[in-house]
């Protein structure tokens, strides 16, 4: 029997090669970290700084002046006493910040805030609170006074002693705890210390520039932390006021 040919049909398909599909290149996003605290150094940037100045401290034991001043600064709270060598001698950090954010005031606000007083003291009058309404004037002269200056530099230091603001000194023995509340975003940037005294219970330390990790760092060396304790009402108003 003759061998038959089968030839394909027309409508078969016919098997391709495979063909690669071009690859997409895509270029590296650079993905810029959200801004927040820098992370904390392996080294204890306070412990470290604490042996250091003391062994500078110990080099003066046989100094009669610097003795003198250095027992004055422990028992005094005003630096003006104190001879700047021996200060300097006994500090651990030092930056310098404005005393608190500034934000211009339009005369918007003025009015706004002199309507505001107005009214307050009128209602006070209304109800005979004569002492109430002379307080409220007198308290919106005041803040009217106060909003028309810019705030100055201070000089904040941490010392071995205790912390000082310009030349104001507030010992250890008369703080309690503290707290680093660093929130750039709301212009929050500061150092909330809890005091002992009464009338006086908190007191602030801005930070402006400086490094919030290690202040918080050598703080550590002779406070207790308490990351629960925030601004006072008082000073949030104040801000958010234009304060």
């Amino acid at each position: 029997m003759p061998q038959v040919r089968v030839r394909p049909r027309k409508d078969a398909r016919v098997k391709t090669e495979e063909v690669e599909e071009p690859v997409l290149k895509m270029e590296p996003v650079e993905v810029r970290p959200r801004k927040q605290l820098p992370a904390k150094e392996d080294v204890q940037i306070g412990e470290t700084r604490r042996r250091k100045v003391r062994r500078q401290l110990e080099e003066h034991e046989e100094d009669a002046r610097f003795q003198r001043e250095r027992e004055e600064m422990q028992r005094g709270h005003d630096l003006e006493e104190v001879d700047d060598d021996v200060e300097d001698e006994a500090t651990l950090y030092e930056w310098r910040a404005v005393e608190h954010n500034h934000r211009p005031k339009t005369g918007a606000w003025y009015a706004a805030f002199a309507v505001g007083t107005t009214l307050v003291v009128g209602i006070q009058l209304f109800m005979l609170n004569f002492v109430g309404a002379v307080t409220i004037a007198l308290t919106g002269a005041a803040v009217y006074y106060i909003a028309q200056f810019k705030p100055q530099v201070a000089r904040y230091r941490i010392l071995m002693d205790g912390i000082a603001i310009n030349n104001l000194m507030y010992h250890w023995r008369d703080l309690a705890k503290f707290n680093v509340v660093y929130e750039p975003e709301d212009e929050v940037m500061t150092v909330i210390f809890l005091s002992k005294r009464y009338f006086s219970p908190y007191i602030h330390m801005e930070i402006g520039d400086a490094n919030p990790i290690e202040i918080r760092d050598v703080l550590l060396e002779f406070l207790d932390e308490d990351q629960e304790m925030d601004e006072p009402l008082a000073d949030v108003i104040a801000r958010r006021v234009g304060f």
